[in-house]
């Protein structure tokens, strides 16, 4: 465990290195050149393994950087299309993989949420059924969905009403990648948090107020800190949750709905109190701050909302 632990924190020292010098681009062909993209995807087919926990560190990197990208549909459908028939798989995979076409991955409905379901390629269904591909989206109804507010990763209602898609594996498969999603953007939360609480105690050492830096306050003190807990209680639940999934525990849904329950209700209210905190400079609409209020508020509806992990939870553990 130790060595596994240093090689995280290299993988996450480097990630963040390198998104921080990436700047704000909205491609996932610089994220495929890491092999980030083939995260969730054997070595055989051209990936880099079965590796959540590492995709989860990645996923929370991301977060933290505002990333722009289509990465997370990507990887989770590039980990589908793994089990795929030769002939779609030799299609799409290749191009998921090198970055040259990016993917959505949503629950199976009539009317999907998905993030830059503008100008993605593909979109992928995990539901009871199995795991459907749709790539006839010229021919299908996209429009923003405004009820979700996240503009650098603006999602979009895609009508896959009319047809079921192309079958491209098992509902076992499907329900093993919804866990998995469920996971990465729970992670994608936890680093926004984390970027907001580091920006904010910055902000808080710099400025002054009765002579003395706010940060020095106690009563300021005791709010960060509460922050920091959420924040260090929450990767621990993704981590434990991860580390289950890639051991194929039996309690591993169990612990990704606790997780993805447990961070989908608090993140929003962990940024809005950074907000509170940073006075009147929080409440300014294009303030980094507002960007990661609305990116930890989408992420809690993308894949499942609070109460259904918490169902799932009951559900899978007997309650």
């Amino acid at each position: 465990m130790p060595d596994e632990d240093v090689d995280l924190d290299l993988l996450r020292a480097s990630a963040r290195d390198f998104l921080a010098d990436r700047g704000e681009k909205e491609s996932v062909e610089d994220l495929a050149a890491m092999d980030w993209t083939g995260l969730l995807v054997d070595e055989e087919l051209g990936g880099a393994g079965w590796r959540p926990v590492e995709s989860c560190v990645v996923a929370e990197e991301l977060g933290r950087a505002q990333d722009r990208s289509a990465w997370f549909g990507t990887t989770l459908a590039a980990a589908a299309l793994a089990s795929a028939p030769g002939e779609v798989r030799g299609a799409w995979l290749p191009k998921l993989l090198n970055g040259t076409a990016s993917a959505a991955v949503t629950i199976a409905a009539d009317s999907a949420r998905v993030i830059r379901g503008d100008d993605v390629d593909v979109v992928v269904t995990l539901g009871a059924n199995g795991i459907h591909m749709f790539d006839d989206l010229d021919a299908r109804r996209r429009r923003l969905d405004d009820d979700l507010l996240d503009v650098t990763r603006p999602v979009w209602r895609v009508d896959l009403s009319g047809s079921a898609g192309a079958p491209i594996g098992s509902a076992e498969r499907g329900d093993r990648l919804l866990a998995m999603a469920r996971l990465l953007v729970t992670a994608d939360s936890v680093g926004a948090v984390s970027m907001t609480r580091d920006r904010l105690t910055a902000y808080l050492k710099d400025r002054v107020a009765f002579g003395r830096p706010i940060a020095s306050f106690q009563a300021i003190q005791h709010r960060l800190v509460e922050v920091l807990v959420f924040e260090v209680k929450a990767r621990a639940a993704v981590m434990k949750a991860t580390r289950a999934i890639a051991a194929d525990d039996d309690c591993a849904t169990a612990m990704t709905a606790a997780a993805h329950a447990f961070v989908a209700a608090n993140a929003t209210a962990a940024v809005d109190e950074c907000m509170q905190l940073s006075g009147g400079i929080g409440f300014t609409w294009e303030y980094p701050l507002h960007y990661e209020l609305r990116r930890v508020f989408t992420n809690a509806h993308l894949i499942g909302t609070v109460r259904s992990s918490r169902a799932l939870y009951a559900e899978v553990s007997g309650w």
